[in-house]
């Protein structure tokens, strides 16, 4: 997904974008399962027992983040090859097709892509060679790349959204991954600022230099706020956490924070509005606990 830019230094990459525009229909074909919150909307597609997201955070496309659920089996290929981006990219495209979220894209000076297109709307087009770009944002997984200024390296995404210094093919996914794509002002100065550390897998910091990528970090889902907590008259405690009506959360609790083996308090659950009640009995033998709750979806 990702091309080099002729006549720049080869560690410049501008990511493109894959866009997707919401299109309102019901449509006899259609198998997907759409699932809206006030802040993102869902498109659910595949079967598996593993997840992986691709997001569209671009305002020119909707006011609310875009994502496909990717639904597998497996982390692997039938070629023993790990699952990459682009097999994510490319599942989307499959599985959209005939529907109203069918997805494609166009390309431009240098084979970039300039826009994406859902059913019959097209998002913003760029010119893939000045800025803004499509810029490719990477959670989980891992990442291989060629072309570090340390040498080629494997590393570890992390839990946090990043810009990707590689390309889809090479972008390694795990359940919960997350590909999301945006549209992001991009300078390349050969400064200071255009160089970026990473630590690979072997806990060794590489650098590779791609330039600087302006706007927000994108943000798909409003976490769960603990807002007040007490102990009732009976001993028991009650805690409240502001949630987003429609969301899935699931509430999780440990009695040390380390080592780190949370576990599941009850089932998952749907919000209904935009807070959520715990009564949490304190009988565990140590008198002691750690309680979360986790956005799921």
């Amino acid at each position: 997904m990702q091309h080099l830019i002729p006549g720049r230094a080869k560690h410049w990459r501008f990511p493109l974008l894959l866009t997707l525009h919401l299109y309102f229909l019901s449509h006899a074909e259609a198998t997907l399962s759409v699932i809206e919150t006030s802040e993102s909307i869902t498109i659910h597609l595949g079967g598996g027992a593993n997840v992986s997201y691709l997001a569209l955070a671009e305002p020119s496309l909707n006011p609310k983040p875009i994502v496909y659920a990717w639904h597998y089996d497996g982390l692997t290929n039938s070629n023993n090859i790990p699952r990459t981006g682009t097999d994510l990219l490319n599942a989307v495209i499959d599985g959209t097709t005939g529907t109203p979220w069918a997805l494609s894209f166009s390309v431009g000076n240098s084979g970039l892509n300039t826009s994406f297109t859902i059913g019959s709307i097209t998002s913003t087009l760029v010119n893939p060679l000045t800025s803004p770009v499509w810029t490719y944002w990477i959670q989980g997984g891992s990442e291989f790349v060629e072309f570090g200024d340390s040498g080629s390296f494997t590393f570890l995404v992390g839990s946090s959204l990043m810009v990707s210094p590689a390309y889809s093919d090479t972008r390694y996914l795990n359940n919960g991954s997350y590909d999301v794509w945006t549209i992001s002002p991009f300078s390349y100065t050969e400064a200071p600022s255009d160089t970026h550390q990473y630590i690979d897998t072997s806990g060794t910091p590489q650098e590779v230099t791609f330039g600087t990528y302006g706007g927000s970090t994108p943000v798909l889902k409003k976490a769960p706020t603990a807002l007040t907590f007490k102990l009732l008259p009976d001993g028991e405690l009650e805690i409240v956490f502001s949630v987003v009506e429609g969301g899935v959360y699931q509430l999780e609790k440990q009695e040390s924070l380390t080592p780190n083996k949370w576990q599941n308090l009850g089932a998952p659950f749907t919000a209904v509005n935009s807070q959520k009640t715990f009564t949490l009995p304190t009988d565990n033998p140590s008198k002691k606990g750690f309680f979360r709750l986790v956005r799921k979806e």
